[in-house]
């Protein structure tokens, strides 16, 4: 079995699904699901910490960005003494991990350089694409095939929601739409997405836009931000307190945008499941979801105060 080097929380997810964790040599430091991620060594590291104001996270993602094209660093002689032959990253968004060209630069710097797949899903048959794709490179096409059945499965039965308009937002300071794959995500769940772009990276929105747009429920999923820090947004954000009076305080949900909706791998579907459940009713203090957390209900104006 060949040595691979996941540089992807997604793709780290996927290997574990397929049972193929064995063969995984290292990881990064956002990997940490399951649980048995916390035994790999990890081989990058970045300066931008979530605990940060979301609105220095976006100017600080930006500015380096525009400095060196990277937000990540990657340690290269912890990545020698790995050895890895295949390294699984991507150039879909250089936000979310080391940037495509960075690694393929730093790789063929090896004695024996690996193999650098890109993986970069757009949408859910691309995530599918993917879990196959990753199969095939670790000879575990059977439990791959399994396991794709298994989810789209599981995302047809879902019990879907009776079609409210929603407003999706994959950053709230300031405000990003809706993309790529999280569309269909909520057509999964039974809903309606409002100024989204299926296919395409997440955009800035104007909070003037979003006051023009018809919708019935606000979902707020920061990326790479759980509950408990994203919330502190929620509050903080003049923009949503002025809409959601405006608009009579409509449902507001806040999800782990670390771990559901943004890491295109299996989880994807629970994340479809999650929000279904969320529009019909249920409270996640009674789900049986993979992290304690998976979301909340702020009903009024109040709760985010």
């Amino acid at each position: 079995m060949k040595r691979v080097l996941s540089l992807l929380p997604s793709t780290t997810e996927i290997m574990y699904a397929l049972g193929a964790e064995d063969a995984l040599v290292g990881v990064t430091h956002e990997c940490d699901f399951p649980r048995g991620t916390a035994s790999k060594p990890d081989v990058t590291s970045a300066e931008i910490h979530p605990e940060l104001e979301s609105q220095e996270i976006d100017r600080l993602v930006r500015q380096q960005l525009e400095d060196s094209g990277s937000l990540y660093g990657l340690d290269m002689d912890l990545v020698r003494e790995l050895r890895p032959e295949i390294v699984l990253t991507q150039q879909l968004c250089t936000v979310c991990a080391v940037g495509f060209e960075t690694v393929q630069k730093a790789m063929a710097s090896l004695s024996e350089p690996p193999e650098v797949i890109n993986i970069e899903p757009k949408n859910m048959n691309d995530v599918f694409k993917s879990i196959r794709d990753i199969a095939q490179l670790t000879q575990h096409e059977e439990a791959g095939a399994v396991l794709i059945d298994k989810l789209r499965s599981s995302l047809e039965n879902i019990e879907k929601a009776n079609g409210p308009r929603l407003l999706f937002l994959e950053w709230l300071i300031p405000p990003f739409s809706a993309g790529d794959w999280i569309p269909e995500i909520i057509e999964a769940a039974g809903a309606l997405p409002v100024l989204a772009n299926p296919g395409s990276h997440s955009r800035q929105l104007s909070w003037e836009k979003i006051e023009q747009a018809e919708f019935d429920v606000i979902v707020v999923s920061c990326c790479g931000l759980e509950v408990d820090r994203a919330i502190r947004d929620i509050g903080q954000s003049q923009e949503l307190q002025w809409l959601l009076n405006k608009r009579n305080d409509p449902p507001l949900f806040l999800f782990d945008g670390n771990h559901f909706f943004s890491r295109p791998g299996p989880r994807l579907v629970e994340s479809a499941q999650l929000l279904a459940k969320a529009l019909n009713g249920e409270s996640s203090d009674n789900l049986r979801a993979s992290i304690c957390k998976p979301f909340i209900y702020l009903q009024k104006r109040e709760d985010i105060a």
